[in-house]
Order: structure tokens, then C-alpha cells, then sequence
């Protein structure tokens, strides 16, 4: 599959099954994410890798819960449940969509790790620079792993279980982890959006303007 099959076939996959991840081709897309542009050169960024099994189970367990959570803030309640009940909505719902995490052979973490390299007083702008390389390191990484028939999806859940995701893979305070991403081969890839996030989709012409803001080529 060559890199414009893969962009337009990579989907968030979500489902995955047990079947290992063969050492080389994981080395060969560490090797490509990090291939991606970096401002300056500062390679502000690290991968880590999980792969050992019982760390594996625990990351899992906390990316599910974390999941939970972020589905009883983003996702509305049904009318008329409690506060309670939504929140057991929200745990079923990641039990239900998260189901295979805890047999996903590899986890992937990217870090931002400052560098410090741009002058005192322009800390924001270097933080911004950062996180966008480890957004093109990841995409590198998406689209490759789809080329191998892996799957991704870039996931965020640990945000909401910080501090037990730090202290599980010994993630210093100075680092950050914008995105993680599961590593494995799916059920099956996914052939489309499910209704409610298709409905969603704006129409890419209404999202790309000519010359000026303003002038959508729809």
C-alpha cells in the first residue's frame, strides 16, 4: 500500500485482536515516526514502548478508565439519568468499546521532552513547536502502521488518570504525554465512520479557503 492508500484507508481502530507485532516491523516504524519535521531540528520528543505484560495490562486497565471518563463529560446524558447513572453508562460504554485494550500487544507513548532551546521569555512558542512535532511524528507513525495493516488511534484517556499513568511507566513531571496510541492488528479495519461522527464530517470544501479567509471554495 503506498503512503496515499494508506492516508485515505487509516482509520481509529478500536478493536484489536492478540496476534504479536513482529519486532522488526515495529523498529521500522519507530524509525519512520521519527522522520517527521521538528522545529530547529530539536527533536523535542521520545517514544516509549510498552510492550512488557503486566505493564501492558495495567496501562490498559487506565486508558479504560480514563476512556469512562472522558464518555460521562463529552458524550450527553439520556434524558432523565442521574449524574450516577450516566456515570455507569459512560464506565459500560468503555468496557464496551475498549474491550480488546487489554490484549493489544504494544502501546506506544509519545512524550514531548523540552529541549530548551529557544531564548528565555519564548517558552509558550516552544511548547507549541513541540507538541506539534510529536502531532507529525504520530501521523507518520499512523499512516505507516496502516501501509503494514496495523492499527492506531491516537487516544488522549490518560489525561484523566495522570498521575497513575505517570507513576505506572516513571514519566518524569518535566515531560509531557500529548498522545498514546494501542499498536496492533485489528478485528477489522473499520470501513467508515459510524453514523453520528459521519453526520458530523463537514464537506472538506467548506474547509479549505482560497487567498484570504473567508472565501470557502464550496
Amino acid at each position: 500500500m503506498d503512503a496515499l492508500e494508506a492516508i485515505r484507508m487509516r482509520r481509529s481502530v478500536r478493536r484489536y485482536t492478540d496476534r504479536p507485532v513482529a519486532d522488526e516491523d515495529l523498529d521500522e516504524l519507530l524509525r519512520l515516526a521519527l522522520l517527521a519535521p521538528t522545529g530547529g531540528m530539536a527533536q523535542a520528543w521520545s517514544i516509549l514502548v510498552v510492550r512488557e505484560p503486566q505493564t501492558r495490562a495495567a496501562l490498559a486497565e487506565l486508558i479504560m478508565r480514563g476512556g469512562a471518563e472522558y464518555f460521562r463529560i463529552a458524550r450527553p446524558a439520556a434524558e432523565g439519568a442521574t449524574p450516577e447513572e450516566h456515570a455507569e453508562w459512560a464506565r459500560g460504554y468503555a468496557a464496551q468499546a475498549l474491550g480488546t485494550y487489554p490484549q493489544v500487544p504494544v502501546w506506544l507513548v509519545g512524550l514531548r521532552v523540552p529541549r530548551h532551546s529557544y531564548p528565555e521569555g519564548h517558552e509558550t512558542f516552544e511548547r507549541d513547536a513541540d507538541i506539534v512535532s510529536v502531532g507529525f511524528m504520530f501521523e507518520n507513525l499512523m499512516v505507516a502502521a496502516r501501509a503494514k495493516g496495523l492499527g492506531t488511534v491516537p487516544t488522549v484517556f490518560q489525561w484523566f488518570v495522570e498521575a497513575e499513568f505517570r507513576a505506572l511507566l516513571g514519566i518524569p513531571d518535566e515531560l509531557e504525554a500529548p498522545l498514546v496510541t494501542p499498536l496492533g492488528y485489528p478485528e477489522e479495519f473499520p470501513s467508515g465512520l459510524p453514523p453520528a461522527l459521519a453526520a458530523a464530517r463537514r464537506p472538506w470544501r467548506t474547509l479549505v479557503h482560497d487567498d484570504r479567509w473567508g472565501r470557502p471554495r464550496a
